[in-house]
């Protein structure tokens, strides 16, 4: 069910985000590389791949990952924590990076876990929890001209959590 719901927000995202690039499966590389001397194995070093990084002129502003977990409704898993640190920690746009998540509740709004430094608490990164209300969503997936503003409302409120549309109102 995850694959489906990463592949109806991307066609979602990439028809309604005016202005702006989607790139799925966006590889981070040089993020990660093997200590040269402490590989006996040649292996290559990991890539992280958020399922999207959103683009203005081909440089990454903000980074998206899809699961399919309602966090409105049930507790995050620390390895989504984790992995979204990563992500966020990567430096792409204001070193933040968002869960989108499926919902069913109205009332679900987005959730803000901040990284920082142990010692000092200086802020390091950002984790978002973003709702995306399915009712909503299944409403404004047909292409209708009427919907079309509200639509790119929406996705830019996604994308970027502009919290100007609380989504599922």
């Amino acid at each position: 069910m995850n694959h489906f719901f990463q592949a109806l927000l991307s066609r979602f995202l990439r028809e309604n985000l005016a202005g702006y690039e989607l790139g799925d499966e966006y590889g981070l590389r040089g993020m990660m590389a093997n200590r040269p001397g402490w590989n006996p194995r040649n292996r290559q070093a990991p890539t992280p791949r958020p399922d999207f990084v959103v683009l203005k002129d081909r440089r990454p502003i903000a980074t998206l990952d899809a699961k399919y977990r309602d966090l409105w409704e049930k507790p995050l898993p620390r390895e989504m924590l984790y992995q979204l640190a990563i992500y966020a920690l990567a430096g792409l746009g204001e070193r933040k990076a968002t869960i989108l998540y499926p919902t069913m509740s109205a009332t679900a709004s987005e959730a803000q876990i901040r990284i920082q430094h142990p010692l000092t608490r200086a802020p390091l990164g950002l984790v978002a929890l973003r709702p995306v209300h399915l009712p909503t969503l299944a409403e404004l997936v047909p292409t209708d001209p009427a919907t079309r503003q509200m639509r790119r409302r929406i996705t830019t409120d996604l994308a970027f959590g502009d919290g100007t549309i609380p989504f599922g109102s």
